[in-house]
């Protein structure tokens, strides 16, 4: 059976009670403390404004979606987006982040993107990936896999036309028959202290999943919940008078609640990865501030025990010098 060390032990053995080397190790300790402090409270802000820049597009797509479901009651054609077809090739979109420090962040969707792409593999089903995020084309390097397209710099704060180019490479090549299905894999946020890695369909789409995507910008818990009482969808029912058409109109608004709803899924992912990175550096400086009281309490005895040694010493010439 392992025998546990308490951490004072440890630290005894590793510094050699040495006042010194262990004030430096404080001073050392204290410092990375504070950068791992400053990082938490700059993760908290970026959290914050990426769900402010989701939040931004969300009137839009209701709007856009609202539309598209009274034109489709009113007309029985239906948008290349929203159409199957049989399934010959398939792209995987994967979403991480630019940078570490962010806990099991990246990991979490490169071991669903390995288990994806294993399935796939076994069903001889051929994919084509396109890469968010320098982590997800480092990923790709590691396997030697050659993306189709690779976007980076999507961190912190995206409006909707940085985003832009990922949404129309997966429409272009679903329209040219590229593929015939595209999925995405990032990290959805839930909450503050709870992310989940999902695989989503994005295409073909359908009715209820676009209303879906839209209805999830508002998050579950936290400063904008209480939105959630207006995620009412679909409260009037106009009459249209269509121009140029019916099926130009409908092509345009599925292209563009499609270009929303890969914006909010980058936009999930950037809340995702600055909560990850804002607890990982809360336990980072928890850690850091039991570390140095560990220190602080070897550093008292090494400094007792040298007080002790000198009072010894002391005493011991003494009695020395008075029995000569």
């Amino acid at each position: 059976k392992r025998k546990k060390y308490s951490a004072d032990h440890f630290l005894s053995n590793f510094f050699m009670a040495s006042t010194k080397a262990i004030k430096l190790r404080i001073r050392s300790v204290k410092n990375t403390s504070q950068i791992t402090k400053a990082m938490e409270v700059v993760s908290a802000t970026k959290m914050r404004r990426a769900q402010e820049s989701a939040l931004a597009a969300r009137p839009f797509a209701l709007a856009a979606l609202e539309m598209m479901h009274n034109l489709l009651a009113r007309s029985p054609y239906r948008p290349s987006l929203l159409t199957p077809r049989p399934l010959a090739k398939i792209a995987l979109v994967l979403v991480t982040s630019d940078k570490g420090l962010a806990g099991a962040f990246n990991a979490g969707v490169l071991r669903k993107a390995e288990a994806w792409m294993r399935e796939h593999d076994r069903n001889l089903m051929p994919y084509a990936v396109i890469t968010v995020g320098k982590k997800a084309r480092e990923f790709c390097e590691r396997r030697t896999i050659t993306p189709i397209a690779s976007f980076v710099s999507f961190g912190d704060f995206r409006r909707l036309e940085d985003t832009l180019p990922v949404a129309d490479r997966l429409i272009t090549g679903f329209r040219n028959g590229e593929w015939d299905a595209a999925y995405a894999i990032y990290t959805n946020f839930r909450t503050t202290l709870v992310q989940e890695t999902v695989a989503k369909q994005i295409l073909p789409a359908t009715e209820e999943s676009l209303a879906e995507a839209v209805k999830s910008i508002l998050p579950e818990r936290g400063r904008f919940a209480y939105l959630t009482e207006y995620k009412k969808l679909y409260m009037y029912n106009y009459e249209y008078k269509i121009e140029p058409s019916p099926d130009e109109v409908l092509e345009m608004l599925a292209d563009d609640i499609i270009r929303i709803h890969v914006h909010h899924l980058i936009l999930e992912s950037n809340a995702s990865e600055h909560s990850a990175r804002m607890v990982a550096m809360k336990n980072a400086s928890e850690n850091a501030k039991e570390l140095i009281g560990g220190l602080t309490r070897l550093y008292n005895k090494a400094r007792q025990a040298g007080i002790t040694q000198e009072l010894t010493e002391i005493t011991g010439g003494r009695e020395a010098l008075e029995a000569a």
